[in-house]
């Protein structure tokens, strides 16, 4: 009896095992990858990033990442093009794939479907107060996207302290209270990683970025219309100090149109002749240029927009002489909202922010 039962299990084993060997087994295939063409491959300049570029051969900012996916779907196959591992790191000579409109459209959409597929639900925040130190050239950007981001964020309330990225720097090295830091450039957030301790190491992210251009009011009373005019004799220049961000990349512009030959060897020192004052931030120096304290100025293009960019003329500084600016961004390492201060991070890189900041002036890095 107790063979006949053991027989009987051991086909019933057998059989269901070959029963589900014979059913349809789903596979998850990976999408199709799309073929791209290049209509143009191209080598990448110095001082070139990846929405330059793709403003320049598609005329969209925020279509870069198309350039990413079509050059690293052709260095699969060609070792030449590069590997573009990271948006926001690209080297002088890799070779890129431009991809003609329609492919780009067709690789932007796949990839925000993509994005779209993969989000998942995510809890309510807490509620909290951040405080945000924020370089002054972010202010009116800023501005508007804090109410933003508390619309999404129900409690979530946001309050920015805007300053000459030094003086926050200072502030956070003195201790005092913040959640997130978004400075005007690399240097200032070394000090709150190095110095200050407030800020961990690589925890830090570029979330836009910025270059020069030199203003003058709207009657233009110094006859400024190049910028060998800023050495003329009498000329009235207003500076950001160089401890400031704005203030060093403009020192930078000297030292580099001295070894231009279409600046005088002088060229420097006459200009730092005409300086009448050195201010503490970037918005100041637009405030007086504006209300005609000054003849000239040199600020970021971001702080030429909205509504007093009428009271404004400005003369543009070529790409060898300018200084392309990152802003980093960091939550505070001490912060008493970490997981409220990085949602706001997050929300800074996300393509309804960048969009913000692009419409201000700044060259975002995120699609």
């Amino acid at each position: 009896m107790r063979r006949t039962v053991q027989f009987i299990f051991n086909y019933l084993l057998i059989a269901t095992i070959l029963f589900l060997a014979l059913l349809p087994i789903p596979v998850l295939a990976s999408p199709a990858r799309q073929t791209v063409n290049c209509v143009e491959e191209y080598t990448v300049q110095a001082d070139d990033w990846l929405s330059k570029i793709a403003d320049k051969l598609l005329g969209d900012v925020f279509a870069f990442p198309a350039i990413v996916l079509a050059t690293n779907q052709k260095h699969i196959t060609d070792s030449t093009f590069a590997k573009v591992a990271d948006s926001d790191l690209i080297e002088i000579g890799w070779k890129l794939c431009i991809p003609g409109p329609d492919d780009a459209q067709a690789l932007l959409t796949a990839t925000s479907t993509t994005v779209r597929a993969s989000e998942t639900t995510v809890a309510p925040l807490e509620p909290a107060d951040l405080t945000v130190f924020a370089a002054a050239s972010l202010t009116d950007a800023f501005s508007q996207i804090g109410p933003a981001f508390s619309a999404e964020h129900p409690g979530v309330t946001v309050s920015f302290n805007f300053a000459g990225s030094q003086q926050l720097a200072q502030q956070l090295g003195q201790g005092a209270p913040s959640d997130v830091f978004a400075s005007a450039n690399n240097r200032q957030m070394d000090v709150a990683v190095l110095d200050a301790h407030r800020v961990i190491s690589g925890t830090q992210q570029t979330f836009v970025r910025n270059r020069l251009v030199v203003i003058y009011p709207a009657d233009n009373p110094a006859g400024i219309t190049q910028l060998q005019n800023l050495a003329k004799p009498g000329v009235k220049l207003i500076l950001a100090a160089q401890a400031v961000p704005v203030g060093q990349y403009s020192f930078d512009f000297l030292n580099k149109a001295i070894t231009d030959s279409a600046f005088s060897p002088t060229y420097m020192d006459d200009v730092l002749k005409n300086v009448v004052s050195y201010e503490e931030n970037v918005r100041a120096v637009l405030t007086k240029v504006a209300l005609g304290e000054g003849d000239a100025g040199i600020v970021y293009t971001s702080d030429v927009t909205g509504e007093g960019a009428d009271q404004l003329g400005r003369l543009e500084i070529p790409d060898h002489l300018n200084t392309i600016a990152s802003y980093p961004i960091a939550v505070i390492s001490d912060s008493s909202h970490s997981t409220q201060a990085q949602a706001f991070v997050d929300y800074i890189l996300s393509p309804a922010a960048q969009a913000v900041l692009a419409d201000y002036g700044f060259i975002p890095v995120n699609y």
